[in-house]
């Protein structure tokens, strides 16, 4: 997008909704704003028509099929991010459908999905309609230890949502929480479809940051701080336990976790969840008009998440996109810059034959290729590989 352009456009855009907020008064909830992508929109306007209602269904679930078809392209350098994003867009115009037939094929998904797309799942399912069968089974995901914790307590919220019993007894932990302390989480808000004006498949629009799970009266909470409107109840700069209060009362997808290159050590990702709590807890303010991204004392979403990793040495986002012609710095842009928190590509495995496999420096050059392709943005120059990788023996 072109630095003038975004720049006049979001400024103009965040002060008439900041003005008519006012002028209207603030929401007596958490409420989020009518913002949805491009796609979201046409998808649901399709899916309320009778005449078209059968034929939207049937593209929405081609898209998940799709993408879970082709997981194989799927990977850190996200060759297929677009469809990706497009196959969680349509899992929760799903849930916004509410069909309860659509039960079969959502657990169907679920058998093959990875976590962000799970838990996306988990959310669809709790809001169809007239759905006996959605609280047996998320019952049974949020009793499994063999799930990850992230994925339990979206399970356990949805119980509660839809009045199924949301305790286990005698509960057993998982053994990953399945995001890493101090990773930055994405869902849909005021800038998301904004944000698409200069790509549309990026309609990622409110940053947080993942600071753990606990175990609280026979289930599993999600510990997350972030940066709100302050007419949100809570608001302002916050501490959060829920996954429902993040995506804005479920009204948004989720859109998973990412990191810095490099990643935070352990010792940083323990000193960017005790910060963020820390502050969550101070009574900090969001900034309507933006001209205070980064505080100290007034934060909006992304400039919150930004503020906390540079206060440990990382940079999640460069300062270009902070000032000047590149300002406001937004959730779409902190999410290119960064990298979805999956294991690094290149990792030996062994087979059972005991042979070595590595990847090739033409697999690695395709994969940023496909980076560049699909951000947009200037050639990225793939690193030289040593694939003449040889095992130590052991003695």
């Amino acid at each position: 997008m072109n630095g003038i352009f975004k720049n006049l456009t979001l400024t103009a855009v965040l002060l008439s909704f900041s003005i008519s907020t006012y002028a209207a008064g603030a929401p007596e909830a958490d409420e989020a704003l009518p913002e949805n992508s491009v796609f979201i929109q046409q998808a649901l306007a399709r899916a309320n028509d009778p005449a078209t209602r059968e034929a939207a269904v049937e593209s929405l679930l081609a898209n998940i099929e799709n993408y879970q078809e082709t997981q194989d392209n799927k990977g850190p350098y996200e060759n297929n991010l677009k469809a990706r994003l497009k196959a969680i867009d349509s899992i929760w115009t799903l849930g916004e459908i509410g069909d309860p037939r659509l039960m079969g094929k959502l657990s169907k998904f679920y058998s093959e999905a990875d976590d962000v797309v799970k838990m996306n799942l988990i959310i669809s399912m709790g809001k169809l309609k007239k759905n006996q069968k959605s609280g047996p089974y998320i019952f049974d995901i949020a009793a499994s230890a063999q799930e990850n914790a992230v994925v339990r307590a979206v399970a356990f919220e949805m119980l509660e949502h839809i009045g199924y019993p949301s305790t286990v007894i005698d509960l057993t932990p998982s053994r990953n929480a399945g995001i890493e302390k101090g990773d930055m989480i994405y869902t849909g808000g005021i800038v998301g479809t904004i944000g698409s004006w200069g790509n549309p498949d990026l309609p990622v629009g409110h940053a947080g940051l993942f600071a753990g799970t606990e175990i609280k009266n026979g289930r599993i909470n999600v510990i997350i701080t972030d940066c709100v409107p302050n007419n949100f109840k809570p608001g302002g700069v916050r501490n959060i336990y829920s996954w429902k209060n993040f995506t804005h009362q479920y009204m948004y997808p989720y859109y998973g976790n990412r990191t810095t290159t490099p990643k935070p050590t352990a010792e940083q990702r323990e000193r960017l969840a005790k910060l963020g709590l820390e502050l969550g807890a101070k009574g900090l303010r969001y900034s309507n008009t933006h001209f205070s991204q980064k505080g100290p004392l007034l934060f909006d979403c992304v400039g919150y998440i930004e503020y906390i990793y540079e206060q440990i040495g990382l940079n999640p986002t460069d300062d270009s996109y902070e000032y000047g012609a590149g300002w406001p710095l937004t959730p779409w842009e902190q999410f290119a810059a960064t990298k979805p928190n999956t294991p690094a590509p290149g990792v030996i495995m062994l087979p059972n034959n005991g042979n070595i496999i590595v990847p090739s420096q033409a697999i690695i050059t395709r994969g940023f290729g496909s980076l560049t392709g699909a951000f947009g943005g200037k050639a990225v120059q793939a690193p030289e590989v040593n694939t003449n990788i040889q095992p130590e023996l052991l003695n």
